[in-house]
């Protein structure tokens, strides 16, 4: 099977053609809901996170929000 590379964090990923950012997210082990994306140095809007296919080379910043109390 093909895999690409992508960057999320500052780490390399070798994922699925094609995979979805939420199905990467899930991976992970991230809720898609809690965490705040940043692909490529722009936004992600929530409503993409499932829509959206990575692609060879992509850098992610993933950043959990954690609600304080």
């Amino acid at each position: 099977m093909d895999t690409i590379d992508i960057t999320a964090n500052g780490e390399t990923f070798s994922i699925p053609p094609g995979q979805s950012l939420a199905d990467f997210l899930n991976k992970l082990e991230f809720d898609p809901g809690m965490v705040v994306v940043e692909r490529n140095g722009g936004p992600v809007s929530p409503s993409e996170t499932g829509s959206l296919r990575l692609g060879a080379g992509d850098r992610l910043e993933i950043v959990q929000i954690v609600a304080g109390g």
